[in-house]
């Protein structure tokens, strides 16, 4: 019979004293590559890889300016992308790199995720996962790695080989640090986002948040890291002239970094105040971040001070910004004692379906807990596979890809119905004291409109937002009954789960007392019973994992929505000119710029709308003018278009927080904690 697995815990204490590392130089390049194959096999098996070309494009974008610096020539490089809420990174023999979805969600800014995969290519470089295989051949005995184990208690026993293996390795996470850090400043981005991503994982991890639980399983604790890397060159400030601050402002500048150019000028200002150049910057970032009038008061301090060409540049933009305020489009004053009664109902509307949503979220919790409950208890049903050689066309090998499909399946149905990021964990609510979620972002954009009615006389910025107004109410209210339709689906999901897993438990008893022949293989009879279970199973799990991602779907359109709005409420489209830093934005990240200033206008669009249309363009391979064309003649939002053509919506999200976050990534306020303290003393850093 098929013997059942032994506890993992037990296994792993057994492991303490019994592994003994082997010298490296006893495998050749080609055997490392082939493992590597051999693992990413499994782990495309039994994982769901992001398919989305934009998403994938953007990400191998930055590995491959990384991997232009690498020494190691011989093996590879390849990264995925894994559907996974967990913020996470991790990197195999033979030049394999997996990132997860929740950790590039995570992220600020394309700096911070070179950081990640830079550090995990630091791995590879330095051969540590190399190092580390002889430590893995007597795991590889018990785990069968390089055939097959149990893969439910892979995923959910807690203690997979993987995990085990980031624990052994632990001493050459500062390591690649350290070389990460070096390949990225060679491959042209900010080392100091190496810091940044470290404070931002150490506030979460001070917050005891569960979405960074698995990244420091695998990884040192964070803030012990930024001391080891404040003691690098790259960071140390004294090593840095004034020339190179303003070398790397304008740098931000260039990458549409809006926020951090203008804290690094600032910050060098104070100790040259009559800088020329930087003034000229300032100018420039002060503009983008909706700063008209500021930003031409310090182009004309710069216009005053430094060479012909610096004083003629200053001039020339003054020019520029006057003769776009000539164009600037005049727009309506609307009704504001309507417009305002307007804002206050949808604002009271939403905190009345916030209560319903946020009810019918709470069930789904306890649904997951019980689902979770029970998988728990079938984790010991499934037999042991891996002593076993599953011969290539066998039965056996038929039985493993159907488990393997299994879990899949289950793993999807998990991440998109439930955790932070699906929409029973991350709808959140709205009771006093506990405003959390996606709810809470949308109640406080209604504040954010509905502040400038109180305010005597009503700033100009503000009347030229007005306008948006309409079709950002109309987004939130098709965002609330996204949010109300995604927990019912993922719901739903469970509920199909949990009637499953009596099929599964009969399949696996069944499985169970399957004998197998001297050829390793079991009988035609016995296959031909489990056939039919093993197939009513795999079916009833994609079906689950299947109603999960559409609730993942809307929960994802939901999410765009806010963001489309917080963009707008940047005031991106209150002048020509600082609606052309928004253009500059996307050209660079998407290689189009959306539309013209007039024709947002004349369209009735809002900065937001010209933001997600630009990325559902690149996307599906097409142009933001198309995309607002058919949206206009359908009736239909410009994010509806996205779901219309079955693009992912997780990346729609990813790529509009990126926008939001050249203009909004304040490291100052994002990691400052409860008490006043910041996580790193970022004034080290220049900023």
């Amino acid at each position: 019979m098929l013997r059942r697995i032994v506890p993992l815990v037990v296994a792993a204490s057994l492991l303490a004293g019994a592994v003994a590392p082997a010298p490296v130089g006893a495998m050749s390049t080609q055997s490392e590559i082939a493992l590597g194959q051999a693992e990413d096999q499994q782990i495309v098996a039994s994982s769901v890889i992001e398919t989305d070309p934009l998403l994938n494009a953007y990400v191998q974008g930055i590995t491959g300016n990384l991997w232009n610096q690498v020494e190691r020539k011989d093996v590879p490089y390849s990264v995925k992308i894994l559907k996974d809420s967990q913020i996470n990174s991790f990197a195999t023999m033979g030049g394999f790199v997996y990132v997860n979805e929740g950790l590039i969600d995570f992220v600020q800014s394309d700096d911070e995720l070179a950081s990640v995969l830079g550090h995990e290519t630091g791995h590879i470089e330095r051969r540590h996962v190399l190092t580390s295989y002889s430590k893995a051949e007597i795991l590889n005995i018990l785990f069968g790695i390089a055939s097959i184990f149990s893969p439910i208690i892979y995923q959910f026993g807690g203690l997979a080989e993987a995990g085990l293996m980031a624990k052994i390795s632990r001493e050459d996470e500062i390591q690649a640090d350290r070389y990460g850090l070096q390949l990225m400043s060679r491959a042209g981005y900010d080392p100091e986002s190496m810091v940044t991503m470290m404070a931002h994982l150490a506030v979460l991890q001070n917050e005891h948040n569960d979405a960074v639980s698995k990244y420091l399983e695998d990884h040192p604790d964070p803030s012990s890291r930024i001391a080891h890397l404040m003691g690098y060159p790259e960071l140390d400030p004294s090593d840095v002239t004034l020339a190179q601050q303003l070398v790397q402002a304008s740098g931000d500048e260039e990458h549409a970094r809006y926020e951090f150019s203008r804290l690094r000028l600032e910050q060098l200002l104070k100790k040259d105040p009559n800088n020329p150049e930087a003034l000229l910057e300032l100018g420039q970032s002060e503009l983008a971040l909706g700063l008209p009038n500021k930003s031409e008061q310090t182009l004309a301090e710069a216009a005053q001070l430094g060479t012909p060409a610096t004083r003629a540049a200053a001039n020339a933009r003054i020019a520029a910004l006057r003769q776009m305020e000539i164009q600037h489009v005049t727009l309506t004053k609307p009704d504001l004692p309507k417009l305002q009664s307007s804002v206050t109902s949808a604002a009271a509307s939403h905190a009345l379906g916030a209560t319903e949503i946020a009810q019918r979220a709470a069930q789904g919790k306890d649904q997951l807990k019980a689902v979770t409950s029970r998988l728990e208890t079938l984790q010991y049903e499934v037999p042991d596979l891996s002593r076993i050689d599953v011969k290539r066309g066998s039965k056996v090998e038929a039985i493993v890809k159907n488990l393997n499909s299994i879990t899949r399946s289950l793993n999807s149905a998990l991440q998109d119905a439930g955790g932070g990021s699906g929409p029973i964990g991350g709808v959140g609510s709205l009771e006093k004291n506990k405003e959390s979620g996606l709810l809470k972002d949308s109640a406080d954009i209604y504040q954010e409109m509905l502040a400038p009615f109180a305010m005597r006389p009503v700033p100009t910025e503000s009347v030229a937002l007005f306008p948006s107004y309409p079709a950002m109410m109309n987004g939130l209210s098709l965002s609330d009954g996204e949010m109300l339709r995604s927990v019912d689906a993922a719901r739903a999901s469970l509920t199909m789960l949990d009637q499953t897993f009596g099929d599964l438990d009969e399949f696996l008893k069944a499985l169970d007392h399957a004998t197998l022949s001297f050829s390793g293989d079991i009988s035609e009879s016995e296959y031909m019973v489990l056939q039919p279970m093993m197939r009513r199973v795999v079916e009833e799990f994609n079906a689950a994992a299947t109603a999960a991602s559409q609730g993942a779907q809307l929960f994802n359109l939901a999410r765009s929505r806010v963001l489309s709005n917080r963009i707008t409420l940047l005031g991106l489209g209150t002048s020509p000119q600082i609606y052309s830093t928004l253009r500059y934005s996307l050209q660079r990240r998407f290689g189009m710029d959306g539309v013209d200033y007039r024709t947002m206008l004349r369209e009735g669009l809002t900065p937001g709308d010209v933001a997600a249309a630009t990325i559902i363009a690149a996307d599906i391979k097409s142009t933001p003018q198309s995309v607002i064309a058919e949206a206009k003649s359908s009736g239909r939002t410009v994010i509806d278009v996205a779901n219309d053509h079955k693009m992912h919506a997780w990346p729609l999200e990813i790529f509009l927080g990126l926008v939001y976050l050249d203009y909004t990534d304040d490291p100052t306020k994002e990691l400052r904690k409860a008490d006043g303290t910041l996580a790193v003393d970022l004034n080290k850093l220049g900023l």
